[in-house]
């Protein structure tokens, strides 16, 4: 299998969560999506300067990470609007799924140099991992200042979704502790669940690498999950079953923690 070739989408808009939520917000699941969109587009909800960048953010952003997944997945986040963690955690997860370059340096660098005990991480070191990709041929040959605006960005994205903290244009980002809400983690459950995992494939999916997360806390957090009522969960050894309760993504997002 070749390695994914990166890109600098996530330039586009971040991690887009205020915008994300007014979409939310504002959708009317009686619509289609198209419908949505259109009517989002034509009275401007989300209050961009311009209709061109309004439609950038809407078909470049937001039609990749929460509509083309399904019809099923904007309806849920509603449910999801009253918190916010949970929310940011599944914009996270949806982002990430469709962002290789996030996904990427969340799964390999960040995660490394946390288990390495390193708290800190500079847009210099994101630049130079970058430059590493390009070497590879797995990234575009970007010129140095390009590389250093897609780091920035990279690194800005991982701090809205709570992952690293830190003010806006520093340079610098301190690694956060390893955590991730309740019901996020049981909308990135689901997610990975639709998409074809089995019981250990959800275990050691690399979904969690993302938030830092290892093993006994993934059995930790399935053990909470099975107590909030949506699936079944035992383990014996190596040996792992998860057998789902809810019947669907939008029941996952109404449990309570």
């Amino acid at each position: 299998m070749s390695a994914p070739q990166y890109t600098s989408r996530i330039l586009k808009a971040g991690a887009a969560i205020d915008d994300t939520r007014r979409v939310v917000e504002v959708w009317d699941i009686s619509a289609s999506a198209a419908e949505n969109m259109e009517r989002i587009s034509a009275e401007n909800t989300l209050g961009k300067p311009s209709r061109s960048r309004l439609d950038d953010l809407l078909n470049r952003v937001i039609s990749p990470r929460y509509v083309e997944p399904g019809p099923h997945i904007i309806p849920a986040l509603k449910g999801l609007l009253s918190d916010h963690r949970a929310f940011t955690d599944a914009c996270y997860y949806e982002t990430a799924r469709c962002d290789a370059l996030l996904a990427a340096f969340a799964e390999g660098p960040v995660r490394s140099w946390w288990q390495d005990g390193r708290t800190v991480i500079t847009v210099a070191e994101a630049a130079g991992w970058l430059e590493k990709l390009a070497a590879e041929g797995r990234a575009p040959a970007w010129t140095s200042s390009v590389r250093e605006r897609a780091a920035q960005g990279v690194l800005s994205a991982l701090r809205d979704f709570g992952i690293l903290r830190g003010a806006t244009r520093s340079p610098r980002k301190e690694i956060a502790s390893p955590s991730i809400s309740a019901r996020g983690f049981c909308y990135a459950a689901w997610r990975e669940h639709e998409l074809g995992a089995s019981s250990h494939a959800l275990v050691h999916a690399s979904a969690w690498d993302r938030w830092l997360l290892d093993t006994p806390t993934v059995l930790a957090m399935l053990d909470l999950a099975a107590r909030m009522g949506v699936l079944r969960f035992s383990s014996a050894g190596s040996a792992v079953r998860v057998d789902w309760l809810a019947r669907s993504l939008a029941e996952v997002t109404g449990a309570d923690a």
